[in-house]
């Protein structure tokens, strides 16, 4: 019995499947495993896009407690996560409405765990606190907002002090 490869068996009908010697059991197996292999792809392909972040990330450090941002990355987005190279904690950085800027330490105030995006607010998986976008606890244990860190505009840069505001 000869066989033809998957792609010509997509190409097949009943009728022309019968001059290769080919069943109609053996014709219909192949057709569906050709099926599921390209809704596979077509799956795979749908998940892995959906795991992509929107969140724009900028990876920088720090020199004498200052990290600076250029304004224009936040040219397509109010929003930026900023890791900082040794420094514990992501920072959550926003644009707001007047133009002013807002950064926040992404530490949970009750367990000094870091904290996840989720929406516009943030959660600790630790025991469940949750701070909304301005910093301010919606839900407990956690008691305090989240640390702010003081920013200026210094050009075409955002700088950013990591020291708390008091």
């Amino acid at each position: 019995m000869h066989c033809p490869t998957i792609p010509t068996i997509l190409l097949l009908t009943s009728e022309s499947a019968t001059r290769f010697n080919m069943h109609r059991k053996d014709f219909i197996k192949g057709s569906c495993g050709v099926c599921i292999a390209l809704s596979s792809g077509f799956l795979l392909s749908a998940l892995m896009s959906s795991c992509k972040t929107p969140l724009g990330v900028v990876k920088t450090s720090a020199k004498d407690n200052e990290v600076l941002i250029p304004l224009t990355a936040f040219d397509n987005s109010d929003y930026k996560l900023v890791r900082v190279s040794n420094y514990n904690f992501d920072l959550a950085v926003q644009k707001n409405a007047d133009g002013s800027y807002l950064a926040l330490v992404l530490e949970c105030t009750h367990a000094g765990q870091p904290l996840t995006k989720t929406g516009s607010n943030y959660y600790c998986t630790l025991h469940g606190s949750q701070f909304d976008h301005q910093g301010h606890v919606t839900k407990g244990p956690a008691e305090k907002d989240l640390t702010q860190l003081p920013v200026k505009i210094l050009k075409e840069q955002l700088s950013i002090h990591l020291t708390q505001t008091t």
